[in-house]
């Protein structure tokens, strides 16, 4: 599943490198935008990760395999979510840095750097 990761690297690529560049005020609304929808998937990623491990399914050999499906499927889901919001916190930092509202930073300190430019 592509959850955005090609788009959001191309997009930060051309940025860093002035091909992709954007007015102040609308790379703000873009960034903010991004960055509700990464917040919105942050209480999802808690609950995926809740049902990595589930119990009640029986001591019956399909039971051991339904439980161990439904378990790799909750970590299939986390793994997708993490990316979702990953790439949305790359797009979010590709538009401020089109604007020239950021520098190229390490991703440590790009949420709060986006936070602080986006103006939340």
């Amino acid at each position: 599943m592509n959850a955005g990761e090609t788009t959001a690297d191309a997009l930060y690529s051309q940025a860093v490198s002035g091909a992709f560049r954007m007015d102040t005020s609308v790379a703000r609304k873009c960034a903010a935008t991004f960055l509700r929808f990464a917040d919105a998937l942050d209480p999802q990623l808690d609950h995926s990760r809740r049902i990595h491990a589930l119990t009640g399914f029986g001591t019956f050999d399909s039971s051991h395999q339904l439980q161990h499906g439904f378990e790799s499927k909750a970590a299939e889901l986390t793994e997708t979510l993490t990316t979702l919001r990953d790439s949305a916190l790359h797009l979010a930092a590709a538009h401020l840095l089109a604007a020239g509202l950021i520098q190229t930073s390490d991703d440590t300190h790009a949420r709060a750097l986006l936070a602080t430019a986006a103006g939340l």
